[in-house]
């Protein structure tokens, strides 16, 4: 399995607010929302998010901040799972007004 090209830019995080609010995830995956442990600033962005823009729980975050584990959890086969979340990330992206160096290429 080859991971997820991610390009560190960080809008999933400035974004978890939005992402949280989400109530159309099947139930298994509302579960994993519903217990995110961690606050969200006013902003509507992670706690957890550095001033640039790493993520200071990389390593053990939650599952729900995982691609890969959570394409495996919803049972996607990881070409479709990346281009869907690739779709989402470029539009993060885009609509942020970021340099197209972040835009996520599969």
């Amino acid at each position: 399995m080859t991971d997820f090209p991610c390009t560190q830019c960080g809008q999933c995080c400035r974004h978890i607010s939005s992402i949280l609010s989400y109530s159309n995830f099947p139930i298994v995956i509302q579960d994993l929302v519903n217990r995110f442990p961690y606050e969200v600033n006013e902003d509507g962005s992670c706690s957890m998010l550095t001033e640039d823009g790493t993520c200071s729980v990389y390593e053990n975050r939650p599952i729900m901040c995982n691609i890969n584990l959570m394409g495996q959890l919803l049972n996607q086969s990881q070409p479709d799972w990346y281009r869907q979340q690739a779709d989402v990330c470029n539009k993060l992206i885009t609509d942020a007004g970021l340099s197209s160096d972040y835009l996520v290429k599969l």
